[in-house]
């Protein structure tokens, strides 16, 4: 007799809410790659999917947060809790230069300053860190994070003359950090190095890899051996692995497609969409994990502005479905938010352009509240990469408008992974607020498919993107494909236990399971939006029969 398993699989349409880092083998013809100098540890490796933490793949899906914009050490629990609740596996975390050294020579990290408390919630909460210390940070804080006596120093800043004077910090902060990593038991399981060194002052050499080569011997003199990923502005490929002295084992940039004017909140401009990152990873670095190091996640706010309530609605969570899909279709593994939370620039350190609050309209907001949408569509988003480990090795293809559906109107890239089929799909124009109609066909493991089969078309609404799968495993339990997008699951013992969320309005969904399954109808209330969901629960039997599902 078959033993039943207990899975809870939410699939939703259009809405979204939780997510993150997914643990899985690596595949056949993927092998961990040894570092191009000295191995210093083997916990935290990579290769060109993504990295591995004691030997597994993980996700590295993180968001970003500086202690130092919420100085109460008892809150930061908080914050990493509210983070990990997203599905999200990580945090990213500036360290200000200014705030530590405010002396020349006299460098304190005590009281709210102090890193221990801040890492140990970290592990409380169960999330890995991503250190970046600078020296120069940029983050909107005053002088990118420089004390002010280096402004009395005659040399030019970010050369190879000027480290005379950030090596008493590096070492100070260096060592702390290096006590935190990973392979000391703490959270901390790669730093980076500098801070989108993408361009010079005038006249001086760039790219300098003697500097930057310079930059990372401090750290690693500090003791830091934990892989270095660096930030580039954009992705031009400085200093990605092969491009000699200096390069980072990890290669990453930054990418802000929206820009920060939020004057005119539902305005997305043309030609914002990036559609080309996939192919410049492949020229710049493609030996390691595609890395967005800042991917937006809100805006910062000037003098004068619009204000954070706007920037929230530029970057609200359709920007979220329709731009975080684009990164998945290129196969990002490893993925910050900047901002998840924002906080609050105490004491004057913002830069002279901003102001107190440093809100940055992030699903997080200043007063640590959740109630945004957005933070529920980024929950969605990520907990189905993490139920979704094939999406860690999945190869993205190049697709076009009109592929794998009947209208040019929308845009699809397939996501190809050992087993599964991911289709990312969204409007060609990805700003359009029409709602189109679409018919689709893709291959699977039974043949050619044709979706849907038991309605005309699907519908892609104005400024939504949707992520089809086919050939998806559930526990063991073989979905080929799905019209509505998969939530997560979870498995236990005794029974399957199957659930698709229906959001009142939206049209029907489909599945096809390869065994029969049970039907039943149940009613529940999502506390974030105090609205009214609605609910397929599907109780699973193994059987050899083949039936197609849709909600009474």
């Amino acid at each position: 007799m078959l033993h039943l398993r207990l899975l809870l699989v939410f699939l939703l349409s259009t809405l979204s809410i939780q997510v993150v880092a997914r643990v899985a083998g690596g595949r056949p013809n993927s092998s961990i790659k040894p570092y191009k100098r000295q191995v210093l540890q083997d916990i935290v490796t990579w290769d060109q999917a993504s990295i591995f933490v004691h030997g597994k793949r993980v996700l590295f899906y993180s968001g970003e947060f500086h202690p130092f914009r919420l100085p109460v050490p008892s809150l930061w629990l908080d914050i990493f809790q509210k983070i990990k609740a997203l599905g999200y596996s990580g945090v990213s975390f500036y360290v200000d230069w200014a705030l530590l050294e405010g002396q020349q020579g006299q460098f304190t990290a005590e009281g709210i300053f102090a890193f221990k408390p801040f890492f140990e919630a970290a592990s409380e909460a169960g999330l890995y860190l991503l250190a970046r210390p600078g020296p120069y940070i940029n983050a909107e804080v005053s002088g990118g994070g420089y004390p002010g006596w280096l402004q009395r120093t005659k040399e030019v800043l970010r050369t190879p003359d000027y480290l005379k004077y950030t090596s008493n910090y590096v070492q100070n902060i260096g060592s702390i950090i290096a006590k935190a990593q990973i392979t000391n038991g703490g959270p901390i399981i790669l730093v980076q190095p500098e801070n989108e060194y993408s361009q010079a002052t005038p006249g001086t050499v760039f790219p300098n890899h003697a500097y930057f080569a310079a930059v990372e011997s401090q750290l690693r003199d500090a003791g830091i051996i934990v892989p270095f990923i660096s930030n580039d502005a954009a992705p031009h490929g400085y200093f990605a692995p092969g491009n000699g002295t200096g390069a980072v084992d990890i290669y990453g940039h930054d990418s802000y497609p929206l820009g920060f004017d939020c004057a005119y909140p539902t305005a997305w401009p043309q030609g914002a969409l990036p559609v080309n990152f996939r192919t410049l990873h492949l020229q710049q670095s493609p030996t390691t994990p595609y890395s967005l190091v800042e991917f937006q996640g809100g805006s910062f706010d000037p003098w004068g502005g619009s204000g954070f309530a706007k920037c929230t609605t530029l970057l609200n969570e359709q920007f979220e479905r329709v731009l975080y899909k684009n990164d998945f279709s290129f196969g990002v593994t490893i993925f910050n938010i900047y901002m998840t939370y924002g906080g609050t620039n105490w004491g004057n350190l913002g830069h002279p352009g901003g102001y107190t609050s440093y809100d940055y309209g992030a699903v997080i907001a200043e007063d640590r509240t959740v109630t945004r949408e957005k933070y529920s569509e980024a929950k969605l988003e990520a907990n189905f990469l993490r139920a979704s480990p094939d999406y860690l090795t999945a190869v993205p293809m190049i697709g076009k408008n009109g592929s794998y559906v009947n209208t040019d109107a929308i845009a699809t890239t397939p996501v190809i992974g050992n087993a599964t089929g991911f289709y990312v799909v969204r409007h060609a124009y990805y700003n359009s607020t029409d709602s189109t109609d679409y018919r689709f066909t893709v291959p699977t493991s039974k043949g050619s498919v044709s979706i849907p089969q038991l309605s005309s078309t699907l519908t892609l609404n104005g400024r939504d993107s949707k992520i089809h799968v086919t050939d998806y495993d559930v526990g063991g339990n073989h979905l080929l494909y799905s019209t509505a997008e998969i939530f997560t699951w979870y498995e236990t013992v005794e029974k399957t236990l199957f659930t698709t969320e229906f959001f009142p309005g939206n049209r029907m969904a489909q599945r096809r399971f390869s065994y029969s399954m049970a039907v039943t109808m149940r009613r529940m209330r999502y506390v974030n939006f105090a609205i009214i969901l609605f609910a397929v629960v599907l109780l699973l039997k193994a059987g050899d029969t083949r039936r197609e599902l849709a909600p009474y």
